[in-house]
């Protein structure tokens, strides 16, 4: 049954999403309603829904993968220009409302004065206005979605030490966090983030958590990535979704796979002759437990084996853990966990203002110390705008 709850919440979100537009299309947008094709729109979305939520449920029960990728993605779709409209409509009727309220006040005019009531060509602005609301919402639910789909850039990302050690100058780091295998994104997609990565040729490859949302195939996607090739090897730390499908069997899998896990501890690689230590910290799986003094003992207990002249590279998955690590001096921090809020602008998250972390995508810096909160390479539900997916590769330079 677990299996099947994404299926049943879309189909109940989708099913009083498509109710409130409706709704919303009868009573406040009357003029709109009269055409049929507004109806017949109104009425095909939730229609297309029910399509997807079928394929979705039957790729699930028949193990087909083609269905749930199709399902999942049409349903999702349906989601988006649901979630859109329902949005967008409110702002509409603002302006035919005063749209109405001007040709009420002209003919009123006009009968007083025993004259032509106004043209109503003339109030076309509002008219016009009201109508671009839905479109520009259902233009920008589609182009998020359909940018979801599109392969993660690879910015390289310099980060700059005044004190880095001569055999670091130009290491370079492959981030990959929150790839979300599973519904939305496939094996297919996982080898071509596997190949986009394969072709930076990193000297390390450290992957922050929520790397997939099926354990049954954990491991086989751990192999994959496991086959990226790096001078160091690959390491990886917890993220809260691998608590979600099932902490033990994931830990399993990566006893039996190529790339260890870092959880509340650490490992010391040596690169020239200089100590380069990898810290793994674990992730307080619900969001009333992400206090500092969670991830003061995590952190602590990741760092207890850490050599006092070693360079320091943190992976947390929540970028919360930034706040303890920029105490203890931690050179580098990095995090994913939140998708940069899959919705930004000039290349800042526009859900910083209301997000409790407040590291949501890109670089920061506390003092020495810095913090890259990655975007992610994948997502639990397909929508980018602005904020694509993202595979950084740090390089580490002097100052």
């Amino acid at each position: 049954m677990r299996v099947f709850f994404p299926v049943i919440f879309s189909m109940v979100s989708i099913a009083i999403l498509s109710l409130f537009e409706i709704f919303l299309l009868k009573k406040l947008h009357r003029d709109w309603w009269r055409y049929t094709w507004v109806r017949r729109v109104s009425y095909g979305l939730p229609l297309a829904g029910l399509l997807g939520l079928s394929l979705w449920a039957f790729g699930i029960a028949a193990d087909s993968g083609i269905a749930v990728a199709v399902g999942a993605t049409l349903t999702a779709l349906v989601f988006v220009l649901g979630m859109a409209l329902m949005l967008s409509l409110p702002f509409s009727a603002v302006f035919h409302t005063i749209d109405r309220i001007i040709g009420w006040i002209g003919r009123r005019r006009a009968a007083q004065k025993n004259e032509t009531p106004p043209d109503p060509g003339r109030r076309k602005l509002l008219t016009t206005t009201a109508a671009a609301f839905p479109v520009l919402a259902v233009a920008a639910g589609g182009t998020g979605v359909l940018n979801a789909y599109t392969d993660p850039r690879t910015p390289e990302i310099p980060l700059r030490y005044a004190n880095l050690p001569p055999a670091l100058e130009g290491f370079r780091i492959l981030h990959i966090s929150d790839v979300h295998v599973g519904f939305f994104i496939g094996f297919e997609e996982l080898e071509r983030i596997i190949e986009i990565s394969s072709a930076q040729q990193p000297d390390l490859v450290l992957i922050t958590g929520d790397f997939s949302d099926d354990a049954a195939t954990y491991l086989d996607a751990l192999r994959l990535a496991g086959s990226i090739p790096s001078r160091y090897g690959a390491f990886a730390s917890i993220g809260n979704h691998e608590y979600f499908r099932g902490i033990a069997s994931i830990r399993q899998s990566y006893d039996r796979g190529p790339i260890p896990l870092l959880l509340d501890s650490g490992v010391t690689v040596d690169v020239g002759g200089t100590p380069l230590y990898i810290a793994g910290a674990d992730d307080p799986r619900r969001i009333r437990d992400t206090h500092e003094q969670f991830f003061q003992r995590s952190i602590d207990r990741a760092m207890q084996d850490a050599p006092s002249d070693a360079f320091t590279v943190l992976m947390s998955h929540r970028p919360m853990g930034f706040d303890y690590a920029a105490q203890r001096d931690i050179p580098l921090t990095l995090a994913g966990h939140t998708h940069g809020g899959q919705i930004g602008f000039n290349g800042r998250s526009l859900l910083y203002s209301i997000n409790p972390e407040r590291y949501m995508w890109g670089q920061y810096e506390r003092g020495d110390s810095k913090l890259y909160v990655s975007a992610g390479a994948g997502h639990w539900f397909p929508y980018r705008l602005g904020c694509p997916t993202e595979i950084p590769i740090y390089r580490l330079t002097s100052a």
